[in-house]
């Protein structure tokens, strides 16, 4: 495993699609993380620290692990740096004729017209235009998702948030419309890339996510993210209305969707 020579490079469609399926998988895995923090944090209010000292231990830790799943998965899939092959700033620089001929992939993967996957493309390519970004900058932009990403990649970026079981920065609002929009990201290309998985994967791994947390933090808060809307529904919406609506737009509404 040692290196011996310098690491394979991703360029142009390979890039494009190994990147978001990385986003996808991402987002997979930051709705059950959300939830066990959920659950981690409900329960604080409600737990006898001397007398259950097995879920203090199980809170504490899920707490601490599970804002750190988020926050890491935050900055990997909006990492501003395009030095590295697989960044949110690389795919949101991808040139036209790369979009066109990652539609053509996904128009055969998914038996769509190229029109439709192209329009799902520069929604997801709009995206990261917006938030591929510093935290300084997103810290300054204008809507509230863009200083959220901003708030988890500095969580993720600054030694002394690892250090401490405190809440560093953050509310659960943050850490919830991140988690929201990434998942509405996920379902767009899990819809193309991968449509063997039915269109209610978010939705039962949202309901899923949810209950498991709730099995080992019974008092977790009664919320759900996708409780009263279709994931695959709410993602199709988005990229439909590309050409009538900015994505960042979409996604700072989102929070009003999700109640």
């Amino acid at each position: 495993m040692l290196k011996s020579e310098k690491p394979l490079r991703l360029f142009g469609v390979q890039r494009s699609i190994h990147f978001l399926r990385g986003v996808a998988s991402r987002a997979s895995m930051s709705l059950p993380a959300f939830y066990y923090f959920l659950g981690a944090k409900s329960t604080v209010e409600n737990i006898d620290h001397n007398q259950n000292y097995e879920l203090e231990v199980a809170r504490s830790y899920s707490g601490f692990s599970d804002l750190n799943t988020v926050s890491l998965a935050c900055r990997k899939i909006f990492d501003h740096s395009v030095s590295n092959d697989l960044t949110g700033a690389n795919f949101g620089k991808t040139k036209d004729n790369i979009i066109s001929e990652h539609a053509r992939y996904w128009s055969d993967t998914s038996e769509r017209s190229v029109e439709e996957c192209e329009d799902a493309l520069l929604f997801l390519r709009e995206v990261f235009q917006e938030y591929a970004k510093t935290d300084q900058n997103l810290l300054i932009q204008k809507g509230d998702l863009a200083k959220r990403i901003g708030l988890l990649k500095q969580h993720a970026d600054r030694e002394a948030a690892h250090l401490s079981l405190e809440n560093y920065s953050l509310d659960i609002l943050d850490i919830a419309h991140f988690t929201a929009a990434i998942v509405i990201c996920g379902e767009i290309i899990r819809s193309f890339d991968s449509p063997l998985l039915k269109d209610d994967y978010f939705d039962e791994l949202d309901l899923t996510s949810y209950q498991v947390a709730k099995r080992v933090f019974p008092s977790i808060k009664d919320f759900r993210l996708f409780k009263t809307m279709e994931v695959s529904k709410q993602a199709r919406s988005y990229w439909k209305l590309r050409k009538i609506e900015k994505a960042s737009k979409c996604l700072d509404q989102l929070q009003w969707a999700l109640g």
